[in-house]
């Protein structure tokens, strides 16, 4: 007998429009998503690759100048001139200086006038710096205590962290890309609704007023601000797994930023006759580590693109033991479910100290099928739905929290996906204890 839950088949492909409006076709939000991703992931990159090579080469150097330089005293041994160096769109000018300085008891000839060998398009400002210096006189200098010939005549050129702000900016708005469009792909559109009303000060519903009369039930928190399309409420997620995905790629791109970097230094001391194949060699793990995060993190991703959030709705929250309530389950994406279980479970939590150590111990007290569909077709236009009643054990136990023990319950939804990973997500629950009858009431107050 077929499942209720089957569906007709479908190849599950990633489209690259949503539906055709007259002779226009609107655009597809997924293949959109994706497209952010990865102009963002570079952004993040470039702005990684860039702050390496900007901190090697001019950071770290001007620093060293500024905190470990000597200094001491030159005598100009030559009249200042003024060097041009012609490019395609413009002129550059260097002053030059030659100066005599003694370190650690010998005599050193010195033409840096600052470590990064500046040159200045307007010729007045590099004029100015040449004439500041007159022949035969004396000026301070500060030279390298690990190697004397290296010296400058001026210690505070500002223009090594100037240019930090250049990488400083890719990596914002790659952070800044990464994170906005991961959200955009893992919250709903309702979710998102609701966020922005109450950023502008306006509440959906009233505060619980079971909260304060039940301080050792934990608070309902992302519930009553997230209304459902459907039903009155839409449960939270614990956990999001695109998250997940944003830290593999924040990771994998800092990792081969940094392989990147010092492969280029290897590369550039091999075209310079200067090779250092004890550093190549110790880079080729690195390398090959680097290499596996890229393939990864791509089967990772390419695995997930067709899974989209779930989302389920509910009637009203909290809930209470021995009630029922209406159930909406709703999975977006472009996949077909081998298998998909929704299980309402408790699971107590117990913290104990044993000796210095604190241990955490957790376990399902009770599980309780809700319902279960196999061959399930999901298509990026339509969304799977279904509607289904979710029943409260009667001797259940509410919600409990303390600084050593936790009762909490769930929706956990597992899917099998074919072809591509699977997916588990937790949907948490606030049970609060059953009403009590005023004839119970009376009883007890006789």
């Amino acid at each position: 007998m077929r499942s209720p839950f089957s569906l007709h088949r479908r190849r599950a492909r990633l489209r690259f429009h949503r539906k055709k409006r007259g002779t226009r076709l609107s655009g597809s939000r997924s293949l959109a998503s994706v497209g952010e991703l990865f102009l963002f992931t570079a952004c993040l990159t470039v702005g990684a690759v860039a702050m390496g090579l900007i901190v090697y080469w001019f950071v770290l150097p001007q620093w060293r100048v500024n905190r470990h330089f000597v200094r001491t005293n030159c005598q100009v041994i030559r009249h200042p001139g003024m060097k041009k160096t012609t490019g395609k769109d413009a002129s550059l000018w260097q002053p030059t200086i030659t100066y005599r300085y003694r370190a650690n008891g010998s005599t050193y000839i010195g033409r840096n006038y600052d470590l990064l060998d500046s040159r200045y398009p307007s010729r007045n400002k590099a004029e100015a710096i040449k004439d500041s210096f007159k022949l035969g006189q004396q000026y301070p200098c500060w030279y390298d205590p690990l190697d004397p010939g290296t010296s400058v005549l001026f210690s505070g050129n500002p223009l090594a962290y100037w240019l930090l702000l250049i990488p400083v900016a890719f990596l914002a708005i790659g952070f800044g890309g990464l994170g906005y469009t991961l959200w955009q792909f893992t919250t709903s559109r309702e979710r998102r609704a609701a966020l922005a009303q109450q950023a502008a000060g306006r509440e959906l519903f009233d505060e619980d007023q079971d909260e304060t009369k039940l301080p050792a039930i934990p608070r309902i928190e992302g519930v009553s601000g997230s209304p459902g399309t459907t039903l009155a409420y839409r449960l939270p997620i614990a956990a999001r797994m695109g998250w997940q995905l944003f830290a593999i790629a924040i990771g994998t791109a800092c990792w081969n930023a940094v392989v990147a970097l010092f492969v280029f230094l290897g590369i550039r001391r091999v075209l310079a006759g200067e090779a250092d194949w004890i550093l190549l060699v110790a880079l080729l793990p690195f390398l090959i580590a680097g290499i596996w995060l890229i393939v990864h993190l791509t089967r990772l991703f390419w695995k997930m693109s067709g899974i989209g959030p779930t989302r389920i709705e509910i009637c009203s929250h909290p809930v209470r033991p021995g009630e029922t309530y209406k159930l909406l389950f709703v999975q977006t994406g472009n996949m077909l479910l081998d298998s998909l279980n929704v299980k309402l479970e408790c699971e107590e939590e117990s913290v104990f100290q044993q000796g210095t150590n604190s241990i955490t111990a957790s376990r399902v007290v009770c599980r309780q099928d809700v319902f279960e569909g196999v061959n399930i077709s999901v298509d990026a236009g339509q969304p799977f739905e279904h509607h289904h009643t979710l029943m409260i054990p009667a001797s259940a136990m509410h919600s409990f929290i303390s600084p050593h023990n936790r009762i909490s319950w769930r929706l956990s939804v597992t899917a099998r996906v074919n072809k591509r990973a699977g997916y588990h997500r937790d949907f948490p629950l606030i049970v609060i204890p059953g009403k009590i009858e005023s004839d119970t009431h009376s009883g007890a107050s006789a």
